[in-house]
């Protein structure tokens, strides 16, 4: 689950950084879903999860990947 965590506040961290500057309502938005999902993840990790093997974090990033360029293109 920290792992899932972590790779979407990464995928959030991309939408700020495509967000225009003066859309202060959806920067808020998507800055608060980023700390929800920071604060998910140390939450798993100090309830004992522990790191996936690259291998396992690579595949959940490349199924990432293409669930959402799939969810672009429907």
């Amino acid at each position: 689950m920290a792992e899932t965590e972590r790779q979407v506040e990464q995928h959030l961290l991309g939408h700020l950084d495509r967000l225009p500057a003066h859309d202060h309502a959806s920067r808020a938005i998507v800055a608060q879903m980023k700390e929800d999902e920071r604060a998910h993840g140390l939450a798993a990790t100090a309830l004992g999860g522990s790191e996936l093997p690259a291998p396992v974090r690579i595949a959940m990033r490349l199924a990432a990947r293409v669930m959402t360029t799939t969810a672009y293109y429907l």
